[in-house]
């Protein structure tokens, strides 16, 4: 790519006034250069346009709008944001469509869009939220009706259901661009089963096993979007696009219903959380080692975050194999860039000194989640 970063104001306004004879008067605020300056700055914009132009032209510098474009090329479009899908409970049936809102802010709208049934607590519903995005998927508790239901007397935000996500950021996108690149997608290979079940709202990542109960079978398992373990109905949403089971049946099809080609019995499932409990010492420039707790979790939860979202990835060359570790060194590493910190020692997992190794198997596909951090000093 060319190099339009010394192209500014200062240096194009330099490079006119060297085509100038001495013999002129070239010095600031005489004639020559006070007529080369508008030229100059409308030059510096010009270049700035031309760096955009070509960033824009390539897949690993293009960004929003351009960067959708080059992904449609391939058939790639940016996953839009969700709405959160939550459970409502009420004393007695309210109508499709009736609105209510949280009791606490920020201040968010559900509304009532399937009965589930009668359940011990009262009547339960499936519930939307307004807004798109993360925002929606916190809250649980009362409600407060905006539309008028005579007798209703309580309402309840109870359990996620479906996780509202952010729209798909660049990087992200452009992931799925690159990756969609090294292996070609073809009717039924892994690419293929990558690709389809990656573009799908609210996935974050998947594993995939071919053969893995003999010929003609695939199990899929897959993240949310914030890279945790899949909701159920997630998974039920993936498994009817990707390969929905008979009407009346229960198992996956491999008649071709879905994205799935035909003979194919493809199953979605998730993974399942591995608690690591972190135990540590610190030394410290002053304070206690409670003082430091709470800085010390968060740094440990982002680093598990960054280990989480290379789940998806596989480490072999023409073999399945998925590979999932926490590093005793990280952990370290990550706790010492908290300032007053000095040095990090006898750091174990679940009662170990040493690294963590997840199972990533067909028969189990775990990640690693942040259980209790005990700190001494």
């Amino acid at each position: 790519m060319i190099d339009f970063s010394k192209k500014t104001y200062k240096n194009i306004l330099a490079e006119q006034l060297k085509q100038v004879p001495e013999e002129f008067d070239k010095r600031e605020k005489s004639i020559i250069q006070t007529a080369l300056g508008p030229e100059s700055w409308y030059l510096e914009g010009f270049y700035l346009d031309l760096d955009n132009i070509q960033k824009n032209a390539h897949a690993r510098t293009a960004k929003g709008n351009s960067l959708d474009l080059k992904a449609e090329e391939r058939g790639i479009y940016r996953k839009k944001a969700t709405c959160a899908i939550k459970k409502g409970i009420f004393n007695m049936p309210v109508p499709i469509g009736t609105r209510f809102s949280t009791a606490s802010q920020p201040r968010l709208v559900y509304y009532v869009t399937e009965w589930f049934g009668k359940v011990e607590e009262g009547y339960e519903y499936q519930m939307k939220c307004e807004e798109a995005g993360e925002q929606g998927n916190s809250y649980s508790g009362p409600l407060l009706a905006i539309d008028y239901v005579n007798g209703l007397e309580s309402a309840v935000l109870t359990s996620l259901l479906f996780n509202g996500t952010e729209e798909e950021s660049d990087d992200a996108l452009r992931e799925r661009y690159f990756e969609s690149l090294k292996v070609p997608p073809f009717a039924g290979n892994i690419a293929a089963y990558r690709s389809e079940i990656l573009a799908i709202d609210g996935v974050g990542a998947v594993q995939v096993y071919p053969a893995w109960q003999g010929g003609g079978t695939v199990l899929c398992s897959i993240l949310a979007a914030d890279f945790n373990v899949a909701e159920s109905e997630l998974i039920r949403t993936v498994q009817e696009i990707i390969c929905p089971a008979e009407i009346g049946g229960m198992a996956p099809s491999a008649n071709g219903y879905g994205i799935a080609p035909i003979g194919a019995a493809v199953t979605i499932t998730t993974a399942t959380e591995y608690s690591l409990d972190i135990s540590m010492e610190i030394q410290m420039e002053s304070g206690k080692a409670v003082d430091y707790q709470e800085q010390i979790r968060n740094k440990i939860e982002a680093y598990l975050f960054t280990v989480r979202k290379q789940w998806g990835k596989s480490v072999g060359t023409r073999k399945v194999e998925y590979s999932m570790m926490v590093y005793i060194a990280r952990i370290i590493y990550e706790i010492l860039t908290i300032q007053g910190i000095i040095n990090v020692t006898k750091v174990t997992i679940n009662g170990e000194a040493e690294d963590m190794v997840c199972i990533e198997n067909v028969n189990v596909q775990q990640i690693p989640v942040l259980g209790q951090v005990v700190v001494r000093g």
